[in-house]
């Protein structure tokens, strides 16, 4: 068994190593993740909703903004699941294929009430209940 050597520890060695390779990457998607960056949508039909959203709302708008937005538009909104999270069911025309196109959108919010990130998923064109 070979002796243990502290110079293999050295700094040198573990900026050359594919250790240090693997550290970078996880470091570079852990500030990625963090700075308030929403993911694109893959789905064509949602994109719309997205560019309407990153428009009017961008990263750091105030949660009472984001909650003006959704009832101005008449866009009705679920119970939250999580604290700092507002839920809402927005409703878009698709103009090329004339149909429309529901989305469930969570907006999260961090500690200071700025709007963190947005999440966008597709559900079914299901009735809207109207507030009576």
């Amino acid at each position: 068994m070979p002796a243990f050597n502290r110079s293999d520890l050295s700094c040198r060695s573990l900026r050359s190593g594919p250790c240090f390779s693997f550290f970078a990457a996880l470091l570079t998607l852990l500030l990625l993740a963090g700075c308030g960056k929403n993911l694109e949508v893959t789905d064509p039909q949602l994109k719309p909703i997205q560019e309407m959203l990153n428009t009017n709302l961008p990263p750091g708008s105030m949660e009472d903004a984001v909650d003006r937005f959704l009832e101005v538009r008449g866009y009705p909104k679920e119970p939250a699941t999580k604290r700092g999270t507002i839920v809402a069911i927005i409703r878009h025309i698709d103009t090329e294929r004339l149909e429309p196109v529901t989305a469930r959108v969570t907006f999260y919010f961090d500690a200071n009430g700025k709007l963190n990130a947005t999440e966008i998923v597709r559900t079914f064109n299901e009735p809207i209940p109207r507030p009576q």
